[in-house]
């Protein structure tokens, strides 16, 4: 599992140095995490790339449903079949997950974000203590009643889902970071 803690903090940090956007180690915990804060739009857009910049976006060709004649895969002169060469494969090791911050006002929309569970220190919630947190109030020593604008981002059976899916499902999980 990718540190958490690495992820917040560079996030974090890049809205404070007001930067437009960042690359991110690409794992499926980053993803994921990356995902949610998407679709809760506190990020612009995702795009994966290398240690460069995001690859380019091309659109895909559409296909007709009735290929015609004089299409070079029907027609007779068409040579034999010669694969085509593939493109390199990229390393995985120089991917890179590309987020493009969201401002508001020039005023940052992510203020904070904060990991809750460490290598060192794992924290866990019931489902009656997300419902505690959702109903913002305290549940433990450590888990903070949520605000509102507040996302939490836990690890359950279910994947990487936001507290309120959780709620829904009706899970409890590792709580792995807030952000607001």
């Amino acid at each position: 599992m990718a540190p958490v803690h690495n992820l917040c903090s560079m996030i974090q940090n890049s809205f404070r140095w007001q930067l437009r956007s960042i690359a991110v180690p690409v794992s499926t915990t980053n993803k994921e995490i990356c995902r949610i804060l998407y679709e809760e739009g506190f990020i612009s857009s995702l795009a994966q790339g290398n240690e460069t910049g995001p690859y380019p976006t091309t659109p895909q060709p559409q296909s007709s449903p009735h290929p015609s004649a004089s299409s070079p895969l029907h027609s007779a002169s068409a040579p034999s079949s010669t694969p085509l060469p593939l493109p390199p494969r990229p390393n995985p090791a120089r991917q890179k997950l590309w987020l493009t911050l969201k401002y508001r006002d020039g005023q940052p929309v992510l203020r904070t974000m904060s990991a809750v569970s460490k290598p060192s220190r794992r924290v866990f919630a019931s489902l009656a203590e997300l419902q505690a947190v959702a109903a913002a109030r305290r549940a433990g020593n450590l888990l903070k009643g949520q605000q509102v604008g507040q996302v939490t981002i836990l690890n359950t059976p279910y994947g990487i889902i936001e507290l309120k899916e959780a709620l829904q499902k009706e899970v409890g999980g590792e709580v792995l970071c807030i952000a607001a």
